[in-house]
């Protein structure tokens, strides 16, 4: 009778537990991490009206959106790295599945270009939705390099159960204020 009751409880858990996956959202968790925004001073040496060497500082930013839109033309369908005039090169962008796996990566680029922007495509080429994990590794003028980790989501606007309660904590790419900034009083004029 125990191992009958045992294997009854067992096998309830089981099920339950599969019908609770078999009904999770793709976009679980998304939006519940943060942009990556980034801005700080460096170091950079410029000449004088002497032509002599001066250390003045410059302002330094970096903006990486927490979404974006991987099923339309507008300005929020692709993930990429925003930066300011300080950035010497964005030596690397990759970005992975939940489970690790590569989706996109793009070497020695310039931040701004959309040529070098993930669209949200899996490797298959078909639309990728949900959770991904992304790393930057940007260099700046000055020689530091730092590596920005964090996490975005892709939505895709035919989808039905995106959290829409966590759109206050989203950041899209058209919020990039131009400068390798983010301003969250631009407008995202996504699909919500």
């Amino acid at each position: 009778m125990k191992n009958t009751l045992f294997f009854t409880t067992s096998l309830l858990l089981l099920t339950l537990t599969s019908c609770k996956d078999k009904n999770k959202s793709v976009y679980e968790n998304c939006c519940g991490t943060e942009a990556t925004v980034d801005s700080f001073r460096i170091s950079v040496p410029t000449l004088d009206q002497n032509g002599n060497i001066i250390d003045s500082t410059s302002a330094a930013q970096v903006y990486i959106p927490n979404i974006f839109i991987n099923d339309n033309s507008g300005d929020n369908n692709l993930l990429m790295v925003f930066g300011g005039p300080s950035i010497e090169r964005v030596t690397e962008f990759k970005i992975t599945n939940e489970d690790g796996d590569l989706l996109f990566q793009q070497f020695d680029f310039l931040p701004n270009d959309p040529g070098f922007a993930w669209e949200g495509l899996k490797p298959n080429g078909t639309p990728y939705q949900g959770l991904c994990t992304y790393l930057a590794i940007v260099k700046f003028i000055d020689g530091q390099t730092r590596f920005y980790q964090g996490k975005a989501c892709v939505y895709n606007c035919t989808d039905e159960g995106f959290p829409n309660e966590n759109l206050p904590g989203c950041f899209f790419p058209s919020q990039h204020d131009g400068n390798g900034g983010r301003d969250p009083s631009l407008p995202y004029n996504a699909c919500f």
